[in-house]
């Protein structure tokens, strides 16, 4: 006999006199003197569900949907949950989560284009085409205009200081900005035209011949407080758009368009840059921003019921912007998951991506070639990098801490061969193995950390996930000195043998980020 308890008044349609099912098949009907609401959901979904008493079927969990949690999951040592990083489970309180979809696949197996059902994210993914054009050509325009200008490396690493000033100082306000805002979409729209009147003033200053350094370093700095300011929020749309279950799918596809780009975009710029000159480009990257700023539109926005609930929330907490801030870098302090996650993925990246800033004086002094061939280094690494992520994309969601470190070490090892290469044509293949290693560390660390995030505060942790790149930046105005005293190889070799020791090194010694999931 099956037993449910429940709150019975007598007489009432819940009494046994009334339920059918327990007249029929002989189940029983106890009085439980707490709340009927207290009654586990599958227990209740059993009591009514007379095709699973008749034929045996045991009750299951009810499918969560794609914002709330039926009950807190198992708590870790430090007051975590054990699985999403959520709320301290002192008590089955609700959770935050990520609208969106709620349908995986149907079938449960990841297909490689799952999150292109969802509308939203097409969008959002034609958007992106448009901004990571514009930034690929930019980055292969401004660092030959660097380079023309001042023939200095130093100059290279100070163009990316100042891209990185705003984002240290700034990435959390954008952080606070992405958790407050109604629509997080309005807040990327709006980043986008101002990085298309950014990019118009550079190309009008080209066609009249009047650019110097001086403007170069303007533009990279207003250029970095934009991305500080934006960049937060647009991390932290995508599991709004397609919900938890196609998080890693979505990651992996949106890295595949970036991607794409580094493939498409620099060859297109070099190409451009030899027959039509620079400031064809800076035109070009203007309409390609306020491209990205228009195909947002279409991406839903939140239901309001949501903005209601998360802005009730936030009053909970009380407190203005600083206290916000404050309270986010508390949150990650007390996460160890997601505290050993960003600690991490900061050391690989300060050591992964400066080549990517030195390449345009690599290329010319190193392998001696010019600006179509700099085009084509950049989209080798492309090519790698989308094959790496559409791979990544029809994986299941296992071990991708363990995967995580892999291709971290694999990008150091394929960092390690560029910066011994003296020969154009044995540097391609080279950038293309890099490029496949670099896509499985950007796309494991950052669905990693959404992974575990409580939505709460889902934009000021991508904010501090955001500051990587600033800190890239950092780290390539040193090599970049390096570079100019002992040369570009040698201090390039340097940082992939420091990125391989830290690689392996978490793999060894950092046991829980190598058996995340």
């Amino acid at each position: 006999m099956t037993t449910i308890e429940r709150d019975v008044p007598a007489g009432s349609p819940d009494d046994e006199s009334y339920n059918l099912a327990a007249r029929v098949y002989d189940h029983e009907v106890v009085a439980l003197e707490s709340d009927p609401e207290a009654v586990p959901a599958a227990s209740r979904a059993y009591q009514y569900n007379l095709a699973a008493q008749v034929y045996g079927l045991q009750p299951r969990a009810l499918v969560p949907d794609a914002t709330t949690e039926v009950a807190a999951p198992p708590a870790t040592s430090n007051g975590h949950a054990d699985t999403n990083g959520h709320a301290p489970s002192n008590g089955a309180v609700a959770v935050a989560r990520p609208q969106g979809p709620v349908d995986g696949g149907g079938s449960g197996r990841t297909r490689t284009f799952d999150a292109f059902a969802v509308s939203g994210f097409r969008w959002f993914f034609v958007a992106m085409l448009g901004q990571m054009a514009s930034m690929n050509m930019q980055m292969l325009v401004r660092g030959y205009l660097v380079f023309l200008l001042t023939g200095s490396y130093a100059a290279l690493g100070t163009i990316s200081l100042a891209n990185a000033i705003p984002g240290l100082s700034l990435s959390l306000v954008g952080g606070v900005l992405a958790d407050w805002a109604k629509q997080k979409k309005y807040v990327v729209q709006a980043g986008q035209l101002l990085n298309a009147i950014n990019a118009l003033a550079v190309a009008l200053l080209l066609y009249f011949d009047m650019l110097t350094f001086t403007h170069l370093f303007i533009a990279s700095l207003v250029q970095g407080t934009i991305q500080a300011l934006m960049m937060p929020a647009r991390q932290s749309m995508i599991p709004e758009v397609v919900g938890l279950k196609r998080l890693m799918n979505a990651v992996a596809l949106n890295s595949a368009g970036m991607n794409s780009m580094r493939l498409l975009a620099p060859a297109a710029g070099g190409f451009l840059l030899a027959a039509f000159g620079p400031h064809w480009i800076y035109f070009m990257m203007t309409g390609l921003y306020l491209f990205a700023s228009v195909f947002l539109l279409p991406v839903p926005k939140v239901s309001e019921a949501d903005v209601a609930a998360a802005a009730a929330r936030r009053r909970s907490r009380g407190g203005g912007g600083l206290s916000q801030m404050i309270d986010g870098v508390r949150y990650i302090a007390h996460d160890s998951t997601l505290r050993t996650i960003l600690g991490v993925n900061v050391l690989l990246i300060v050591m992964a991506m400066p080549y990517i800033f030195l390449l345009p004086g690599f290329v010319a002094d190193v392998l001696n070639e010019g600006p179509s061939k700099l085009g084509l280094l950049l989209s080798a690494t492309g090519a790698g990098s989308l094959f790496g992520a559409l791979i990544i994309a029809s994986l299941p969601p296992k071990r991708r801490g363990l995967l995580f470190l892999l291709s971290s070490a694999a990008q150091g090892v394929g960092l390690l061969a560029f910066s011994a290469s003296t020969w154009f044509w044995v540097t391609m293949p080279i950038m293309v193995f890099m490029g496949i290693g670099q896509a499985g560390r950007q796309s494991f660390s950052n669905v990693l950390v959404q992974t575990y995030v409580e939505d709460d505060y889902r934009g000021r942790v991508m904010a501090v996930y955001m500051l990587q790149f600033s800190l890239t930046s950092f780290g390539t105005f040193f090599v970049g000195l390096l570079a100019a005293v002992v040369g570009a190889q040698i201090a390039l070799g340097a940082t992939s043998v420091a990125m391989i020791v830290i690689a392996l090194g978490a793999l060894v010694f950092a046991p829980s980020l190598r058996k995340l999931d």
